[in-house]
């Protein structure tokens, strides 16, 4: 089987082993008490619509979509709401959290009831705003909003459905275990994507450290009647970007400043199509999410099904760890997750993975000089030339920095992984883009 893949990237230790083999679990015991940020997806923040003291049911809207990137918030439980108040998210930034009391055993013994959709007779229009209505977003880190992703512009047409299976980050298995657990379900929420476009291709990528995947898919995918193709990929980070899994899959390049769909494409992680399938099949929401708790400190990782505002104590506190002492926690894979100083957070729709890790494998180092190596753009997936980036931002050359497509760097971290002076060179970048666009906004008033 010749596998495809893309040019550059790198090979970090991948540790999935420590996850990979644990199946979806519902959290138990159940929380107590739920915090649910309002912003938690890309776009603008959503507005409260309850207030202290009001009883919530399962799957009640309590966040209304604002703006144009608005993305609907829902209760995962029964409960009572006890404050509206602003707390700080991952990242920094500051948002409103609605925080319940959850009736825990009324949430425990409710079940979604299967209803007898017709999907064949539902319209593009009913589609999308069914996706916009159950506040769906991209699952595979970026939370984008997926009705926006699909209400494509007029004269752009989409021949190319992509789902991404590849889950390229080390010791994230949350992915993994969907594929494994709910293929069946994923097709029929590919049936329904599919709807919405006039497609001439839909591939299912995985990596080939997921080959008992590949397998199920491959099998799966035989009692649909779309035209499905499952494609191995090479396992090589970052092999589930965007723009790195569409050219390993179907050769086109999406161009510098552009979106997969200039070129025909939409890319759907393997999470959001199996929203969509629960979506329409149960009427449920995004309210819950599958996160991996892994970690070199940790014996045994999990993957559990936690619904959103589950604290990261309640999680943590499931796994035996091989030391008390905790040097670095990171929301996200290793590579291009987000350290946190304490675990006093909750699960978002985009939380894929909490990680203990150990001062041996987290601890940051010295920079030292650049060598003028060159490994940083031989491992750039973008083709870029990370160090000269790097270097004009020190100089606060933003100009320069600008010229050479800053803005086509993913932030993977290649760069950074492989750099013998420890350099973090894509933070470097990271802050050189920031500071354009604050400095732009600025200039246009915003």
């Amino acid at each position: 089987m010749k596998l495809k893949t893309f040019k550059a990237g790198v090979h970090p230790q991948y540790n999935k082993e420590l996850a990979s083999s644990s199946s979806i679990s519902p959290i138990k015991p159940f929380p107590s008490k739920l915090s649910i940020p309002m912003s938690q997806h890309l776009g603008g923040p959503s507005e409260p619509l309850v207030k202290r003291g009001d009883e919530v049911a399962i799957g009640q809207l309590i966040g209304k979509a604002t703006g144009s990137m608005g993305v609907n918030i829902h209760s995962p439980v029964f409960g009572k709401v006890s404050k509206v108040l602003p707390k700080p998210l991952v990242g920094g930034k500051m948002a409103n959290y609605i925080e319940i009391d959850v009736d825990v055993e009324k949430t425990s013994n409710f079940v979604w009831q299967k209803t007898n959709v017709n999907i064949s007779s539902l319209s593009k229009p009913e589609i999308i705003n069914r996706i916009k209505e159950a506040g769906i977003v991209g699952l595979g880190g970026a939370t984008f909003p997926t009705h926006i992703k699909y209400s494509v512009p007029e004269g752009k047409v989409i021949d190319t459905l992509i789902i991404n299976g590849a889950e390229c980050e080390p010791y994230l298995t949350c992915d993994h275990r969907l594929m494994l657990e709910k293929a069946e379900e994923i097709i029929k929420g590919i049936e329904i994507v599919a709807k919405l476009f006039p497609l001439k291709n839909i591939y299912i990528g995985i990596e080939n450290n997921k080959s008992d995947a590949i397998a199920v898919f491959n099998e799966a995918i035989k009692s649909s009647k779309l035209n499905i193709t499952v494609s191995a990929l090479k396992t090589k980070y970052p092999e589930g970007a965007e723009k790195m899994l569409i050219k390993a899959i179907t050769k086109r390049v999406v161009p510098s400043l552009k979106l997969p769909l200039d070129i025909g494409v939409v890319v759907s992680n393997v999470g959001t199509i199996y929203s969509i399938y629960e979506a329409f099949y149960f009427n449920k929401p995004l309210i819950d999410r599958v996160v991996t708790i892994s970690g070199d400190l940790v014996k045994k990782g999990l993957n559990i099904l936690a619904p959103i505002g589950t604290p990261f104590e309640n999680l943590v506190s499931l796994v035996e760890l091989t030391s008390p002492e905790i040097y670095k926690v990171v929301v996200g894979g290793p590579m291009m997750g987000v350290a946190v100083p304490t675990i006093d957070y909750t699960v978002t729709k985009g939380t894929c993975g909490i990680l203990l890790l150990s001062e041996k494998i987290s601890k940051a180092f010295d920079e030292t000089p650049c060598i003028k190596c060159g490994s940083c753009a031989k491992s750039c997936p973008m083709g870029l030339m990370p160090f000269n980036l790097a270097a004009y931002t020190k100089a606060k050359k933003f100009d320069i920095v600008k010229n050479y497509n800053a803005f086509d760097c993913i932030e993977c971290g290649c760069c950074s992984y492989v750099c013998p002076a420890k350099i973090d060179i894509v933070g470097w970048i990271r802050y050189a883009k920031n500071y354009i666009k604050a400095t732009q906004n600025k200039n246009n008033g915003k």
